[in-house]
């Protein structure tokens, strides 16, 4: 869905409606189809997508009751169909197939089909996107931001440095 959005430009405002299809195992672990909290937020499809059209990011900040709770994402929410697609469904359990469908206000229809989630051994995140992923984990936590760069500027350097009590100590 993301790079959807940044490949098109798509903007919240454009979007009618979202069609998301998968296999039958995700509407059976993604049970929240109108969620109305964070823990319910995080095993729902519909909420993913929307949180994504919306502030094109869905990370630790955006799970929280009163995100979700906005009325502009409960309506993005509404615009979000998910169930079972029988392509998704032919591809086989070994793979998370997912086909999307965005119907925007002015007729147009953006498609896109991924098989393997962002951070897969198949689409493996890059060590920027991995280090920017803790940087959020750690501003969240409100772990202090300096131990995080010097945590991931000795990640980078693992290999190279002969102990790791360095890395642990700032860890601890």
């Amino acid at each position: 869905m993301l790079s959807l959005i940044r490949q098109h430009d798509i903007r919240p405002e454009q979007v009618e409606k979202v069609k998301v299809g998968t296999n039958w195992n995700m509407p059976n672990a993604l049970i929240h189809h109108r969620p109305a909290t964070e823990l319910q937020a995080k095993f729902s499809m519909e909420f993913c997508m929307a949180i994504l059209l919306l502030r094109r990011r869905a990370g630790l900040v955006e799970f929280t009751d009163e995100i979700v709770n906005l009325p502009e994402v409960q309506a993005m929410i509404c615009k979000v169909d998910f169930g079972v697609h029988p392509e998704a469904e032919a591809a086989g359990y070994d793979k998370m197939t997912t086909i999307l469908e965005i119907k925007l206000k002015d007729g147009r229809s953006i498609s896109g089909r991924a098989d393997f989630g962002k951070g897969s051994p198949v689409n493996p995140m890059s060590y920027d996107e991995v280090a920017d992923k803790f940087r959020e984990g750690a501003d969240f936590s409100r772990w202090p931001r300096d131990k995080a760069e010097q945590v991931i500027e000795m990640v980078a350097k693992l290999e190279k440095i002969p102990n790791v009590s360095a890395i642990t100590a700032l860890l601890a």
